[in-house]
């Protein structure tokens, strides 16, 4: 056989080779068996399909697949949930970590990992895209005073009705934040802990929250002095509405008792102990708790332990099962009747 011909034999071969080649699926991937010679295809998937979950209403929530992310939208409007249970599908024969129908946490950077069956890998990452109706800011036209130790809050009672209160809050404790930027650097910031966020508890006197709101402490540390009050509320920062009236806030130390009701309609046994909120509690000497309904029948409370700003007391053991909806706090001569409320189970 010539040259010529060889040649030719040699280019129809290759141009076959690359149209076998070229004409398989892409999604597959050549794996060389055991076999000398011997080639397979195996299948090179690495994307997810669908990714579904409930949320707290038992509706099904889909969420958008990019080449690196699963975005799930979120109504700040539902309820957040701490973790979700998604079902996933996924191209041929491949696999994924955290497996479908485990438990994860619903939070921006949860990562999953998809390993197609020829071994090559992919992550993704969630990501919330939460929508959010701004909130209402407020207005103080004056110079506040804060006392450390008291219950502070931003309030509206009429539940959207006024334009200068708080409102349209995201109800997500977890994603929001209240702090305190001290005047001297117009930088310091002193985080406060929230204890309620969003409407009423309940309608009686006994309970701290009776009204739709933020309610906060003052961090136990941070330093008397003027500052400004701002709250990040998802992805919104409020403060003051009235410009000249930021950093008047003055807070100080308490200089009378008080105790709030933070933390009251405790359910208890004898012998547990819960604790008080509240202003100069270190001052307490004895308390006493009983009911309204029967005044005269009291029992002693037990002090364990107090600082400036919280007492923790112990039920005694013995103390018959009840609700008791009154504390009387002495300080020597001196007394505080307080509505908090105690069951003893």
């Amino acid at each position: 056989m010539s040259k010529k011909n060889n040649t030719n034999i040699f280019l129809i071969g290759l141009l076959f080779l690359s149209v076998f080649f070229f004409s398989c699926d892409t999604e597959y991937i050549d794996k060389v068996n055991t076999i000398p010679g011997d080639v397979i295809k195996v299948p090179g998937y690495t994307q997810i399909e669908t990714f579904t979950f409930k949320d707290s209403e038992n509706n099904t929530v889909s969420a958008a697949i990019t080449d690196e992310n699963i975005i799930v939208t979120w109504s700040v409007n539902t309820a957040l949930p701490s973790t979700i249970k998604p079902e996933i599908v996924l191209g041929t024969e491949a696999v994924i970590s955290p497996a479908s129908g485990a438990e994860v946490a619903f939070k921006d950077g949860t990562v999953y990992t998809v390993t197609s069956k020829a071994g090559t890998t992919k992550k993704y990452t969630l990501k919330i895209d939460f929508r959010q109706i701004e909130p209402n800011t407020w207005t103080y036209a004056a110079a506040q005073t804060f006392t450390k130790g008291s219950l502070q809050r931003l309030t509206n009672s009429a539940l959207g009705g006024s334009t200068n209160s708080i409102d349209n809050l995201w109800l997500s404790v977890e994603n929001t934040r209240v702090y305190l930027v001290a005047a001297a650097d117009e930088k310091t910031e002193y985080t406060a802990e929230i204890v309620h966020l969003g409407g009423s508890l309940g309608t009686t006197s006994t309970t701290a929250f009776s009204v739709y709101g933020l309610y906060y402490f003052l961090p136990e540390d941070m330093p008397v002095g003027t500052y400004d009050l701002r709250v990040k509320n998802g992805i919104y920062t409020l403060q003051n509405a009235s410009v000249e009236n930021r950093f008047k806030i003055t807070v100080t130390e308490p200089t009378a008792f008080s105790a709030e009701l933070v933390g009251t309609l405790a359910e208890k046994q004898a012998g547990e102990n819960f604790e008080v909120r509240g202003g100069m509690m270190n001052t307490v000497t004895s308390v006493l708790m009983y009911n309204s309904t029967t005044p005269t029948v009291t029992y002693p409370v037990e002090i364990v332990s107090t600082t400036l700003y919280r007492g923790v007391f112990k039920i005694p053991s013995g103390t018959p099962a009840g609700t008791y909806n009154r504390m009387r706090f002495y300080r020597g001569t001196a007394n505080t009747l307080s509505q908090f409320t105690v069951t003893v189970k």
